[in-house]
């Protein structure tokens, strides 16, 4: 019988080997078991997580272009570090932002306080976190002083400020949020410009963020504490609708929308202007605001002022994609990001994409991710995260506003799938940002990108498709039906890389809502592919034992009466993984011999008795017990088999009450 077995397995792998020679399996494979296991568990969490946040698109969009048009507008040249550029970019406040300051600016106690400092030096710090109107209060604080306003743009001190620069009588606002020198303000930094700005009458105010240290300039430095939002919105609506002609706290009172800043005040403000003249109602024009993440993500993608670089922009898509990840992970996606959207631009014949700062780039990334800690961080490994919500509004922002580079970003994100060298948790966050990218374009991403990865060689690509068709099913319950029909198309496909992605699809939630038809289709593939398909088969089954542990158990008992060697072995490892799973109080396997011992405890011993057994379900049960786990009615059950005495007694197995007799 055995020679038959081995006879019978032998053929069987001749067979899959020529039909299936060619596909290039994940690199975890190449891990080793435990390893695997702590990777499906981090993947499940992930995939939990981003499920359970899932929501229906947002509609309320408003037009715009973050981009200048479906064009990237800017400079078009990835400088390397190394290259000189004017220090010092000095650009007018508009006019109409000038009077919007004076008319409608109210006191607030950081704005007197600024006011103070500057009356006593030429120069003052504001400290605060961006977004939370500091740059209104500066430039309030400087009208009430000067008759003119501008803004500096530089990497450098300014006590290296040229005099060339400045015009006499002229307030000059410095947002210095994130550089490296304001990491540790010292008077010579802050002072060193000051008899530049006596000479021509000017004052200057510094806007440094929460992480600088400003201890060693007492009396120059004024602590920004944010105007209430509502307040700025009532202020804004007296004084720009009609006398008489509305009520401005009626109004306020029905506003909807959460208002994080006076920035989305005064946007709220402008737009009810408009509005309510021909005839919208307040709730009509609040669903139609951009929400504030989303806003963000706009500005920082624009590369206004002296940012403007693929670079940049690069940076911060790439760590929206890999949100959470080393950071020097995120450089290298960023760097082949950037060499693709530098060939989207269609740059001049002298153009050149030299090598990347992203050392330097590190501090204002961190400003723009919301980075929490308050210390500073130099290297560009360490794991670091977006502020909740902002990589989201990030992808957002690439999608609806540069149009231009869509295939350039599916081509990149396809590259990062497909890294031999990869991890399946980057492959994840990739898929992911697929699906957030299909609920806008399901047609074109379906067809540029994940049906590419299904009749791909690739099995790690197979694996994406499945996961991102799992994100776009959870986000739109309405596509689940389409989802499904796929994956039961694939199945029966003669392309064996379309099963080979539906093997993977029957493993997410497309399965686990009909769990007894996917395992059917799942044993139906592995009788056709037991040798390439078996891993796969083996790990959507234990995914599907999280969901209807029952039901999988007891078609996991008919699998192992199968004729075929090969698939009794994908019993034995798929039982060995769900003995494995985490837990808190008692293996789940446990738990449901303790409701069905009869179905359960006879898998076990089909599994354990037969030749295709191998040693992984023992090593299951010897781990528990090294753990401690209370097994001791299974233990029972399986002694009772006298074919498998010997090898409970020899692992140390056999029921306390059982080595007791044998001593005897």
């Amino acid at each position: 019988m055995a020679d038959d077995d081995a006879a019978h397995e032998a053929d069987e792998q001749a067979h899959d080997t020529s039909a299936n020679e060619g596909l290039r399996t994940p690199p975890e494979e190449k891990l080793s078991a435990a390893e695997q296991r702590r990777f499906a568990e981090e993947l499940r969490e992930l995939r939990t997580d981003f499920i359970a946040g899932a929501s229906s698109r947002n509609a309320a969009y408003g037009p715009g272009d973050a981009f200048t048009g479906d064009k990237v507008g800017g400079d078009k040249h990835i400088y390397m570090s190394s290259e000189k550029r004017d220090g010092w970019i000095v650009s007018p406040i508009a006019a109409e932002r000038s009077r919007d300051i004076s008319a409608r600016f109210a006191g607030t106690a950081t704005k007197e306080a600024l006011i103070g400092v500057l009356d006593e030096n030429l120069v003052a710090v504001l400290k605060g976190p961006p977004g939370s109107g500091r740059r209104t209060t500066a430039l309030a604080a400087l009208a009430h002083r000067q008759d003119e306003l501008r803004s500096l743009h530089a990497k450098e001190s300014p006590a290296l400020l040229e005099k060339s620069k400045l015009q006499s009588g002229h307030g000059y606002l410095y947002d210095a949020t994130g550089a490296t020198w304001t990491k540790r303000l010292t008077e010579a930094d802050i002072l060193g410009c000051s008899e530049v700005l006596a000479a021509v009458g000017a004052r200057l105010v510094i806007l440094v963020g929460l992480d600088s240290d400003t201890r060693a300039l007492p009396g120059l430095v004024a602590e920004h504490v944010q105007p209430d939002p509502s307040d700025v919105l009532r202020r804004q609506l007296l004084d720009r609708l009609p006398v008489g002609e509305h009520d401005v706290e009626a109004i306020a009172d029905q506003v909807t929308v959460r208002l994080s800043s006076p920035g989305d005040a005064r946007e709220l403000a402008l737009a009810l202007v408009s509005g309510l003249p021909e005839g919208r109602t307040v709730e009509e024009i609040c669903a139609e605001m951009l929400g504030p993440l989303r806003r963000d993500a706009r500005k920082v993608l624009r590369q206004e002022e002296d940012e403007k670089d693929l670079g940049r922009r690069a940076f911060v898509i790439a760590g929206a994609v890999l949100d959470g990840l080393p950071t020097v992970q995120v450089c290298r996606a960023a760097y082949d990001l950037a060499k693709l959207l530098f060939k989207v631009e269609k740059q001049g014949k002298h153009a050149r994409l030299g090598l990347l700062p992203f050392a330097d780039m590190l501090d204002d990334w961190l400003s723009k991710a919301g980075e929490p800690r308050s210390y500073v961080v130099q290297e560009v490994d360490r794991t670091l995260s977006f502020r909740v919500g902002f990589a989201p509004a990030v992808l957002d922002a690439v999608w609806l506003d540069y149009v231009v580079a869509h295939k350039a970003l599916l081509e990149w994100l396809t590259g990062l799938a497909g890294d031999e060298a990869g991890d399946p948790v980057t492959r994840l966050k990739v898929a992911q940002a697929i699906a957030w990218f299909a609920r806008y374009d399901f047609e074109f991403v379906y067809k540029e990108c994940i049906r590419n990865w299904s009749e791909s060689d690739s099995e790690a690509l197979h694996m994406a498709a499945a996961w991102a068709l799992e994100a776009i099913a959870a986000a739109y319950p309405s596509r689940h039906p389409r989802i499904a029909r796929l994956a039961w198309d694939w199945a029966r496909e003669r392309d064996f890389r379309l099963r080979s992605t539906a093997v993977r699809l029957f493993g997410t939630l497309v399965g686990a809502k009909a769990a007894d038809e996917a395992l059917r289709a799942l044993y139906a593939l592995a009788w056709r592919d037991p040798l390439f398909l078996r891993g796969a088969v083996r790990d959507s089954v234990v995914e599907l034992f999280r969901d209807a542990p029952g039901t999988v158990l007891r078609e996991l008992l008919t699998w192992s009466r199968s004729p075929k060697p090969l698939l009794r072995q994908l019993v034995a490892a798929t039982l060995a993984r769900i003995a494995l799973l985490p837990y808190t109080e008692r293996p789940a396997v446990l738990t449901q011999y303790a409701e069905d011992p009869a179905t359960v405890g006879e898998l076990w011993l089909r599994v354990l008795t037969s030749r295709s057994c191998g040693h992984e379900p023992w090593n299951a049960l010897r781990e528990w017990a090294k753990a401690g786990v209370d097994f001791a009615d299974l233990r029972t059950h399986l002694y009772a088999e006298p074919a498998l005495r010997p090898r409970l007694r020899f692992y140390g197995l056999a029921p306390a009450t059982s080595s007791k007799e044998s001593s005897a």
